[in-house]
């Protein structure tokens, strides 16, 4: 073996892993996409629980539909609805909302639900839904209302 084949062997190992200036550009890259993706994601998670309340004001509004007809009058079934439906919601997990029924109930009935003090729903608005099916999202003088999902943009 010649003496350039031994030195060449030497000075030239191959370089294995990364080097610390490359692995701070992969978590700043990742920082970076982060910050942009969590509040996002947040803003999603907040729709999806509020268009899950207003499903659940619909199920109400369904079943004070359906009351009413089986017992031929909302005042025949007002406190039986407040009873079961007048409640704080979801029924299981973190409870975001408190719902309020039309008291006493009549045939121009709304279900409003309010946002619960230290819930993360808490700067989201209240919402109602009423006997004309009209879903509205009020946020301090703020209000959207529709038929379809208008109140939820």
């Amino acid at each position: 073996m010649s003496a350039t084949t031994k030195i060449s062997k030497a000075t030239f190992k191959q370089q294995q892993g990364f080097t610390l200036i490359e692995m701070m550009i992969v978590v700043a890259i990742i920082g970076v996409l982060a910050a942009i993706a969590y509040p996002s994601y947040q803003q999603y998670v907040i729709k999806t629980k509020r268009t899950d309340m207003m499903t659940e004001m619909q199920n109400i509004a369904s079943e004070i539909e359906s009351r009413k007809l089986a017992q031929g009058s909302y005042s025949a079934i007002s406190a039986s609805v407040k009873t079961d439906f007048a409640n704080a919601y979801p029924k299981q997990g973190a409870q975001l909302y408190d719902v309020t029924i039309t008291d006493p109930l009549v045939s121009k009935w709304t279900i409003t639900a309010t946002p619960k003090i230290g819930s993360q729903m808490l700067s989201d608005g209240n919402l109602t839904f009423n006997y004309q099916g009209i879903k509205c999202r009020i946020k301090g003088t703020n209000k959207k209302c529709g038929n379809e999902d208008e109140w939820n943009k």
